[in-house]
């Protein structure tokens, strides 16, 4: 089916039923006339044969089950081995289902599919055609044709080692002349990668416009692999455009849609079918997918999960029902920057597994991937600049754009930038960023997708990303983030965010700083400098100034110009931490040409950078930076914290371990946003819900060693 601006390339056709439907596949015989090197199924034998009976049975309890199987409508799928193989069965089968829908008054009457998987070699037999006739308008055959005769045959052999490319051919015409919209799946392994490119155009010339390509799952790529690929790929994307193929043909290697960063939802999400669909053997056994049959096993054996006798046992279906992309990957699948269309099939990782779960992700089809991503690009870019048309994947990124995280790129444009946060120069360098670099570092954002943040005066670059300058700059560009340096210049003409630096001798000025800057900017950030150098003097002081600055919230929200000062108003909102992002969404590249973690270790220790524009960014015990391994802020509900890591890194020796400083000072911080939560509840100025609870500590730590205490009692 075309789209709209009659660009068909990447894309496959819509599927029936608009994909709600319910699958269930019958394996109606375990044997094969072909011996395909790559087959899943490894365990194919002559002996294995479903019976009518079995069928039968199965159909019953089906249908039955209507609480169970409430999809709108169904997909009755045959497969083999070689289905075809066993045509009277089906034939027969196919009847008793029609028949007994019609009987039982069926919400799937005529709201069916008849589905086929095959190899084409039985296709123009009398039998096949006849059922095809019989069954017009409700069923779908696609016929496996791998590519070119060498590509086909080196692949997909009969029993005795043969090609099997040109008795499948002869086929092709019959087939897509009672099904023109047909597609084809060709499947690429080590040994064929040469072949691609010749075999994707060999399969459009014998007109099978659209060809649903992939690679195989199994362990079975070499080194180099990859680069072959993407040399093939490349080359076929030329092809493609030099002939202006796009309109007419499609294969799913160059889909729009794949290689962005996984949004939230998609990260919540399963992509794999198994145990929405329902398959089951020869004997009536039932499994979540064909994948999960014996014969299909490599390394284990069938996860069966009940039979045509009991019916399905559900408990078995809750960890399909349940599995999520985040669930079964690695942190390393889940934050990949090209993470969207990476396919996996959860049988194979069943089988591959070190353990009987569902809950370990197979990942050898990685570099394959990332190649395919790579070629994609350059499809699709090459595709803008030889037409001068906007490409579905540009719409892709832009859709993408607003449903990711914000991912930044810090442009420390000189060593003696005012600080946006916890860090100074104290080495007094004088290092400024040049132009060049400047350009280098734009176009490596641009390639990883970062938006530019320009630290100083980012002069002739400043419309080119977000700025954040100092309130002493001449001429702030429109829409700064404006930085004042523990003063306030009451005369600044600004509107929008501001950060008020505080250093511990101008903790007493808190309040009287933030009310000038209330007069022309709603959302204030306080940095607060030296905190290692706080007494408990500090602490006390600070507290009497965050008092004030609840009568300055409280008379905001009442004049209905409610004020955000993070400190305060930030924990009134958050459900969870939030964390800085240095080293997860945010990296700072300096004037060295070295990207830090943020500017502090640029500024503490210029050895602590964690790339280059050049070689990428390599963050070494990345999983420390994550929420989850920070045992003392994973237990805390001070959540506007920042859990500053340099400060972590400085003060305790660990990215992941904040100072007891730090937790104080939040923890106040945190216990005055609970008293003005109450205030503005009883005024009536916000919802009473949420609120914040009592505590008794000021250190988070408190609760783990009360813990360690109870478990040693």
């Amino acid at each position: 089916m075309m789209t709209k601006n009659n660009i068909k390339m990447g894309q496959l056709p819509d599927e029936w039923g608009e994909g709600k439907v319910k699958e269930i596949l019958f394996s109606v015989t375990e044997a094969c006339n072909l011996a395909c090197k790559y087959c899943y199924m490894k365990g194919k034998n002559t002996k294995n044969k479903m019976s009518f009976e079995t069928a039968k049975k199965a159909v019953d309890y089906i249908l039955s089950k209507r609480e169970l199987f409430n999809e709108k409508s169904v997909v009755w799928e045959f497969i083999g081995g070689e289905p075809f193989l066993e045509i009277d069965l089906i034939d027969k089968v196919s009847d008793y289902i029609k028949l007994k829908m019609y009987t039982e008054n069926h919400p799937w009457f005529n709201k069916y599919m008849f589905n086929f998987s095959t190899n084409g070699l039985l296709y123009n037999t009398p039998k096949v055609q006849k059922y095809i006739k019989k069954n017009r308008g409700h069923i779908s055959i696609g016929i496996s044709v791998d590519g070119n005769k060498i590509k086909h045959d080196l692949q997909r052999v009969r029993l005795d080692g043969s090609g099997s490319y040109d008795d499948v051919l002869k086929n092709v015409p019959l087939w897509l002349k009672q099904f023109p919209e047909a597609s084809t799946k060709a499947t690429f392994a080590h040994d064929d990668l040469p072949y691609l490119k010749d075999s994707i155009i060999s399969l459009w010339n014998n007109g099978i416009k659209i060809v649903a390509a992939n690679v195989v799952f199994e362990s079975a790529w070499h080194d180099g692999d990859d680069t072959i690929f993407e040399e093939q790929l490349k080359k076929l994307a030329d092809y493609v455009l030099e002939n202006k193929m796009w309109e007419e043909y499609s294969v799913r290697f160059f889909s729009p849609n794949i290689g962005f960063p996984l949004t939230e939802e998609e990260k919540k999400s399963n992509f794999c079918g198994s145990g929405r669909m329902l398959a089951m053997d020869y004997k009536g056994d039932f499994f979540p997918c064909i994948r999960f049959l014996d014969f299909t096993m490599t390394n284990k054996k069938g996860l069966c999960i009940g039979n045509v006798d009991k019916g399905i046992n559900t408990d078995k279906l809750r960890p399909f029902q349940a599995l999520t992309l985040e669930s079964q990957s690695t942190n390393e699948c889940i934050n990949c920057e090209v993470a969207s269309g990476c396919a996996w099939c959860t049988g194979f990782n069943y089988d591959a597994a070190d353990t009987d779960t569902i809950y370990q992700r197979a990942t050898f089809i990685c570099k394959m991937h990332k190649a395919n991503v790579r070629a994609t690009e350059y499809f699709w870019d090459k595709f803008t600049k030889s037409t001068g048309m906007i490409s579905p994947r540009e719409k892709c990124k832009k859709a993408n754009e607003v449903l990711q995280t914000d991912k930044f790129l810090q442009f420390i444009m000189n060593d003696n930038i005012t600080p946006h946060c916890t860090y100074k120069n104290k080495r007094n360098t004088q290092r400024t960023m040049s132009n060049e670099l400047v350009k280098k570092g734009l176009d490596f954002a641009n390639k990883n997708r970062f938006k530019p943040v320009f630290l100083g005066n980012a002069q002739g670059y400043s419309d080119k990303g977000i700025n954040i300058v100092s309130s002493e700059n001449k001429g702030v560009p429109k829409n700064s983030i404006v930085i004042f340096d523990n003063n306030v210049n009451s005369s600044i003409e600004f509107e929008g965010n501001c950060i008020l630096l505080l250093c511990r001798n101008n903790i007493p000025k808190l309040a009287d700083f933030i009310k000038k800057l209330c007069k022309f900017s709603l959302r204030i950030n306080v940095i607060l400098q030296d905190i290692e150098e706080w007494t408990s003097e500090d602490i006390k002081i600070y507290s009497i100034q965050l008092d004030k600055l609840k009568d300055v919230i409280v008379s905001s929200y009442t004049e209905k110009n409610a004020v955000e000062i993070n400190i305060l108003t930030d924990r009134l909102n958050l459900k969870e931490m939030s964390n800085c992002d240095a080293g997860t969404s945010t990296y700072s590249l300096a004037p060295n040409g070295k990207i830090y973690l943020c500017p502090a270790f640029y500024f503490d220790d210029e050895a602590s950078y964690i790339g280059d524009i050049e070689s990428g960014i390599n963050v070494k015990n990345a999983q420390l930076l994550d929420i989850k391994n920070a045992p003392i802020c994973s237990v805390c509900d001070s959540y506007h914290c920042r859990r500053c890591k340099y400060l972590n890194k400085k003060l305790t020796n660990e990215l992941n371990t904040p100072s007891h400083i730090q937790c104080e000072i939040s923890h106040i911080e945190r216990n005055k946003t609970r008293e003005l939560q109450k205030e503005l509840i009883i005024r009536k100025l916000i919802p009473n819900m949420g609120q914040i609870i009592e505590i008794n500590y000021l250190d988070p730590l408190n609760i783990i060693t009360k813990k360690g205490e109870v478990k040693n009692a």
